[in-house]
């Protein structure tokens, strides 16, 4: 299976927020990296039992609002 990559990023003028989110699904791996934009950020994995349960809960994370 591929690697599948999602990255956002959030630039808000008036407070001076620059933020990203990236979701990286290398078949079971979920990585999550996040923070503020120039900086290396946080960074989450885990590993599902399926590729499907990794899609799925990247799924989730980009809908939570």
């Amino acid at each position: 299976m591929s690697e599948e990559k999602t990255y956002l990023e959030l630039s808000q003028g008036d407070s001076g927020s620059h933020k990203f989110y990236e979701l990286v699904i290398n078949d079971t791996q979920l990585t999550i990296r996040y923070g503020r934009i120039g900086d290396t950020g946080q960074t989450q994995n885990k590993t599902y039992p399926t590729p499907e349960k990794a899609q799925a809960e990247a799924k989730k994370k980009l809908t939570k609002s």
